[in-house]
């Protein structure tokens, strides 16, 4: 099943919670003379006001320490409020501290100020730079052994009024253009603003409740055009809830004006209660999910009836009372999300359409219908220029592909955010029938690249929109990479694939040389299976026991119909021919996979020395059976030579 892309209640609710019911007789903090934290960096474990509790791991970035912003609350009693544009505005007594997701511009007091650090969103949580807080709300801060002590004296902190006017008293409905959706939109409503209408995330000014619009191709319907069964939507919701490890309280299919759709109510295993829908329309599947902090039971949802109620799968651009999400504009820089690529280390950031996926290196992401991307950070070879590389990529395709596998369409030179880049389009595909698109985008500066790779389906309607949407959010660090980074290595296209080395087999008595960008499954050349990999397919050496070599060939040939290679995939075996390999008999045949889902061919050659049979095989998909890989093929092949004894 696929994830959808949600925030979690445990990350942005525990991390920005201010409710007073939830900590207005925690410890004994308010009798205290000095209200007290104590953290260490990458523990869980705190003390708050003398009580042992549980965090979000502090982290250093950049030689500033980030904590969650629910601490200020938890521990100084701080007020915390939420207005238009991901401004969050933190009240300690007498102290004021507005600032913004994503920005180090901040005020204090009135006065701007610059933070140590900007606030981001990771891993669904809220962190900000723990010592301007500090200095904000008039704290002092000291680390004794490690552990980093906060203090603020108890007279100095005290809820701020909370009490401020809607800033969207004009709309009253609000939604997306782009996805054909609106609800309500109340006057304690804030919209957490961020870079890709697909997934939007809103929260009143007490950060009570969360309510967060999802929507994304409908894949639970045979067709994305139609509409699916609303039995099937929640059996899809519930599944999909259960593979969360959440509880479900509530289940049912309801009918509506806004067309039916699938309720489920469930408990979190943090113990956060959420009513999730799931409606189709659209050729879209539309997840609307609202987290109420202050739910203790399936039945407390029906304060928030007339809100969810609301939502509607479609939009009129015509009604002025209707705040149109896809087409806000804050002038300002884009800003983190809880969906994106980045990698602090290496200044990468880019945000992500709703419908993508993250790796678990969060630098690569995908899509269930093939999409791909990612940003990787390279050195670049002494005197290259960015043209140079592109020529590069464009010469790798052209040795990787066969002409009727692959189109060059394009280089063009774009500005992304305040960088140059140099884009390359090129089109291929592995069977005939299903062609990807794919776009190289060049980054080179002062001996640095980043290389962002982007593709997917060529007949996909998304591939250039969600292309965009990716784009107008990548921010690159250059100098990120001059302070964190010396020399790196180089990118796979830049590689100098004339470059070999020679792998031994003492146990087995021989030798051979392989290109050294071949990557290998094992450096164990002592075993009896030893493979590698590249562009185009597979390199193989494989050590077996048989009387005599017809034995050998005969026995291999079975190996390859028993186990049903070629019977299931229609395998077209040769008969083969007797050869002499490496001074002693040998015989080479093929097997062809025309009807495979990457349709390939397989050469084999045989050979015994003593009581060993010797299989060489290599494997090339019939997209890459190009002269490159034939003649390094064939390099490799006549690289081979017994050890002397």
């Amino acid at each position: 099943m696929n994830k959808w892309v949600r925030i979690a209640a445990t990350g942005l609710l525990a991390s920005m919670i201010t409710l007073t019911t939830a900590y207005a007789g925690v410890h004994t903090a308010a009798a205290a003379e000095l209200l007290e934290l104590k953290i260490k960096k990458g523990s869980t474990a705190a003390t708050i006001n003398g009580e042992k509790e549980t965090i979000v791991k502090p982290y250093e970035a950049a030689g500033v320490t980030m904590v969650q912003l629910g601490l200020f609350s938890r521990a100084f009693r701080a007020d915390v409020q939420l207005h238009e544009n991901n401004i969050v505005q933190v009240t300690s007594g007498k102290h004021v501290i507005s600032m913004k997701i994503g920005s180090k511009s901040a005020t204090v007091n009135g006065k701007k100020v610059t933070l140590d650090a900007a606030p981001v969103m990771k891993s669904n949580t809220l962190m900000v730079p723990l010592r301007s807080l500090v200095q904000g709300i008039g704290g002092k801060m000291k680390v004794v052994s490690g552990q980093i002590i906060i203090t603020l004296p108890a007279s100095a902190a005290q809820k701020g009024d909370s009490s401020s006017a809607s800033e969207h008293a004009d709309k009253k409905l609000v939604g997306s253009s782009q996805y054909q959706w609106t609800i309500n939109y109340p006057e304690d409503l804030v919209y957490m603003e961020g870079s890709s209408s697909g997934t939007v995330n809103f929260m009143d000014k007490k950060s009570t409740y969360l309510l967060q619009i999802s929507v994304q191709p409908d894949t639970v319907s045979s067709s994305v055009y139609g509409h699916s069964d609303p039995e099937d939507l929640l059996d899809y919701l519930v599944g999909y809830n259960q593979e969360l490890g959440e509880t479900v309280l509530d289940q049912q299919v309801v009918n509506s004006p806004a067309g039916d759709y699938a309720r489920v109510i469930s408990r979190s295993e943090e113990g956060y209660l959420s009513e999730n829908r799931l409606y189709s329309g659209n050729g879209n599947l539309y997840y609307v999910m609202y987290v109420d902090s202050e739910a203790y039971s399936y039945k407390d949802f029906d304060g928030a009836a007339d809100l969810l109620d609301s939502f509607r799968m479609s939009f009129d651009s015509g009604n002025k009372t209707t705040e149109d999400i896809a087409s806000t504009e804050s002038g300002e820089e884009p800003v983190a999300s809880d969906n994106m690529l980045s990698n602090e280390e290496y200044g990468i950031s880019a945000s992500l359409p709703s419908n993508w996926s993250l790796s678990s290196d969060t630098v690569e992401a995908g899509t269930a219908d093939g999409g791909y991307t990612g940003i990787y950070a390279y050195s670049a070879p002494a005197g290259a220029t960015v043209q140079d590389w592109a020529k590069q990529i464009q010469t790798w395709f052209g040795d990787n592909f066969t002409p009727d596998h692959y189109r060059y369409v394009s280089t063009t030179e774009r500005q992304i955010g305040d960088q140059t880049a140099l884009v390359n389009q090129v089109q291929y595909t592995y069977d005939g029938d299903i062609w990807y698109t794919e776009y190289q985008i060049l980054f080179q500066r002062d001996g640095y690249r980043y290389y962002m790779e982007y593709g997917g389906m060529a007949d996909s309607p998304t591939l250039t929109s969600d292309l965009e949407s990716i784009l107008a959010t990548v921010s690159l660090d250059f100098e990120a990479l001059q302070e964190n980074f010396g020399k790196l290595p180089v990118d796979y296209y830049s590689e100098d694939r004339s470059k070999t080395v020679t792998r031994t087999s003492q146990n087995y008595g021989y030798s051979l040389q392989v290109p050294r960008y071949w990557g290998g499954n094992s450096n164990n050349y002592e075993s009896t299976s030893v493979s590698f990999q590249h562009s185009g397919g597979s390199f193989n050496i494989a050590i077996d026991y048989a009387s005599s070599l017809e034995k050998a060939v005969a026995k291999w040939k079975a190996s390859l119909s028993k186990t049903g290679s070629a019977t299931n995939a229609n395998g077209q075996l040769s008969e083969g021919t007797a050869t002499t390999f490496a001074g002693v008999p040998a015989y080479t045949f093929t097997v062809s996979y025309p009807d495979a889902s990457t349709p390939y061919q397989a050469s084999y050659t045989i050979f015994n020395k003593g009581k060993r049979t010797y299989i060489l095989s290599s494997e090339l998909n019939t997209a890459n059976n190009t002269p490159f890989h034939q003649a390094e093929i064939s390099k490799v092949m006549n690289s081979f030579q017994w050890l002397s004894k």
